[in-house]
């Protein structure tokens, strides 16, 4: 029996991986070849460089979506070669720099409501200032109306805005103020007008009684209304009083400067009175006993407080004289307030 020579190692190993390759099953092949380029020569150019453009039909996009970017745009223009006449473009490639450009550029203010107001608030700062100082709008003198007794100058100087810009004029405190500085004026009206125009219109009060008590002289006008005499008027009813009249209320309503001194009703009494008064004799007032005068013969005579019945109070007065003289009495006193009970002192 004849024995097999053993082959050596290295051959026996040569064998083993030959039969395992024979063992393990066939590789799939790739479908897609291994020597293909990853990309397609003829749509890479250098810049400067012709570039062939082909076109091809446009596939419907529901079949294929067409491809994005500028290699999709390549590989359209060379698939559509057929259906589109043949070009040549050309890219050029080149740089601009850095350069920065500026224009020139005008910076507004951002104004605010802020700056509005105070622009404003000086601007009307500065006109009141002019019109506060300017000469156009200060007062001179005022236009006085319907003063008789009362001089312009007076009124002027009661005033009290010569010199002065026409907006510190109120023409209501003036008012008051020419009340007050001359209560003889009845009322006072002051107009306003720009630019430096004053008119005041005055009536004054006219007096019809001098009125004499305790070594003062005042006039009363019809109103009964006492004042200060201020020039002279003629054929004013004198009247020398012991006391002021009784029963005066002041009237809540009125001012102190319209607050009667005497009531109007004795007012009119003792004008109605006068012609009855002998000549060059002082007609008198009495708190209590009212209005007469003195007679020369050495007594007084009074009327009583109003002149109702007064032709009557004449008869029965002359008729008690008449009797003193024939009788011989020399009476002081004799008052025929009340016709039906005349007394005599």
């Amino acid at each position: 029996m004849t024995t097999k020579p053993t082959p050596p190692r290295s051959e026996l190993i040569r064998q083993r991986r030959t039969s395992e390759k024979s063992t393990k099953p066939p590789a799939r092949r790739s479908t897609r070849s291994s020597s293909r380029p990853a990309f397609r020569p003829q749509t890479v150019y250098l810049p400067g460089e012709a570039r062939r453009v082909t076109s091809r039909p446009i596939q419907s996009p529901a079949v294929k979506k067409p491809a994005q970017g500028r290699h999709a745009r390549g590989m359209a223009t060379v698939r559509g070669s057929k259906a589109r006449p043949e070009r040549k473009s050309y890219d050029v490639a080149f740089s601009v720099g850095r350069t920065d450009v500026r224009a020139p550029v005008l910076t507004m203010p951002q104004l605010g409501p802020r700056w509005v107001s105070g622009v404003l608030t000086l601007l009307l700062g500065f006109m009141l200032y002019t019109m506060w100082t300017a000469s156009t709008f200060t007062v001179s003198a005022a236009a006085v109306s319907g003063n008789e007794r009362i001089t312009t100058e007076d009124v002027n100087g009661g005033l009290g805005v010569s010199g002065e810009p026409i907006f510190k004029v109120v023409p209501t405190q003036i008012e008051n103020n020419l009340r007050t500085v001359f209560p003889d004026l009845a009322s006072v009206k002051v107009q306003v007008s720009f630019p430096n125009h004053v008119a005041v219109k005055v009536i004054e009060r006219m007096p019809v009684l001098i009125w004499y008590q305790d070594g003062k002289t005042t006039w009363i006008d019809q109103n009964g209304v006492a004042f200060m005499p201020r020039g002279e008027v003629q054929g004013l009813v004198q009247v020398f009083a012991t006391g002021s009249p009784r029963g005066l209320i002041p009237d809540e309503n009125k001012s102190i400067l319209d607050q009667v001194f005497i009531q109007p009703a004795m007012v009119n009494a003792i004008v109605a009175l006068a012609p009855y008064v002998p000549q060059g004799v002082s007609m008198t007032y009495d708190p209590q006993y009212g209005m007469g005068w003195q007679d020369p013969r050495g007594w007084s005579v009074y009327f009583g407080q109003n002149i109702q019945n007064i032709q009557m109070k004449l008869k029965v007065y002359q008729s008690m004289v008449d009797t003193f003289i024939r009788q011989g009495i020399q009476p002081t006193l004799i008052s025929v307030e009340y016709l039906d009970a005349p007394f005599y002192k």
